[in-house]
This record gives structure tokens, C-alpha cells and sequence, in this order.
């Protein structure tokens, strides 16, 4: 058993620099600007903007959970053997869900805190929450395309595993 309940997450979330650094990133450094930007010149409008992007990080997180039960629906045992035969781990396809769902839970957070402000709250704080939570959200939302690059190669993977035969076959 693992020292901490979140350290297979944790395992499973390890990405190198190139995988971290794609237009999901960039977008959301875009949405981090724009939050902190929307903050200082008007920070009702940021303030109003939070039950639309809880409603599409909702969205975000039913989309990112039935990616993972397409993926699990396809591991038999027989994919499973597969996989092992070349030496690749389930959970790399499982990844950038698992990391779109973390985003998205953090993106929440921020969201539920953004949500007890006001206008009157303090600037700074307001400008940070807000800037955090653009961030966030806007990654988190556009994670998504990793996400349905992972099911394209995973399908691609599925269909070239048709080609070996199985442990039963031989």
C-alpha cells in the first residue's frame, strides 16, 4: 500500500516538458491574463463569469469520465497482455484524463473561492483569485484536445494490436 491515497494519482500525472508545454498550456496562461486583466478593469464582470465556466468545467469533468470508460471498456485481458507484451503501461493512456480531471477539480476550487467575492473584496485578492481561476479553467477546458488525441492513438493502438495474435490463438 502506498504511503499516501494520492500517490498512484500523483504516479500516473508524471509528464515530461514536452507533453506539459502544448496549446492547452498556452491557452490557459491566455485565460490567466484575461482573468487577472477582466479583475482589475472590471471585477464584477470576472465575478459573473463563474456560473458559466462552473457549468463547462461540469462539463469538462462528465466528458473526461466517459473518456475513461471508453479506454476502460477496451482493456480486456487480451489488450492487457498485449499491452505488457510491448511493454507499455495502461495508464499512459489514462493520463491526460486523469490530468484534465485534476485541473478541473483544482479549476472548481478556485471557482468556489472566486465565488464568495464581491466587487468590494479586496483588489489584490480578487486580481489573484481571478487570474488563478482563468488559468485553470481555461486549461482545464482546453485539455480536452489532448484528452481526444489520446483516444485517436489509442484506437490506433487498438487496431494494430488486431495484428498479433492472441495468447489463446497460439
Amino acid at each position: 500500500m502506498s504511503k499516501h491515497a494520492l500517490s498512484p494519482l500523483w504516479g500516473a500525472l508524471r509528464f515530461n516538458r514536452r507533453e506539459l508545454f502544448q496549446l492547452d498550456l498556452y491557452l490557459g496562461m491566455a485565460g490567466g491574463a484575461g482573468g487577472l486583466v477582466l479583475a482589475i478593469i472590471a471585477p464584477d464582470a470576472v465575478l459573473r463569469s463563474v456560473s458559466v465556466a462552473a457549468v463547462l468545467l461540469g462539463v469538462v469533468i462528465g466528458a473526461v469520465i466517459a473518456g475513461v470508460a471508453i479506454l476502460a471498456a477496451f482493456m480486456d485481458q487480451s489488450f492487457m497482455r498485449k499491452l505488457t507484451a510491448i511493454d507499455r503501461q495502461p495508464v499512459r493512456y489514462l493520463g491526460p484524463f486523469l490530468f484534465t480531471a485534476v485541473l478541473g477539480v483544482f479549476a472548481m476550487i478556485f471557482l468556489i473561492a472566486l465565488s464568495t467575492m464581491s466587487d468590494g473584496s479586496p483588489g489584490i485578492l480578487l486580481d489573484i483569485v481571478g487570474c488563478i481561476t482563468g488559468l485553470l479553467s481555461i486549461w482545464a477546458i482546453a485539455s480536452l484536445l489532448p484528452c481526444l488525441s489520446m483516444l485517436v492513438q489509442f484506437m490506433g493502438l487498438k487496431t494494430d494490436a488486431l495484428g498479433v495474435p492472441d495468447d489463446d490463438d497460439q
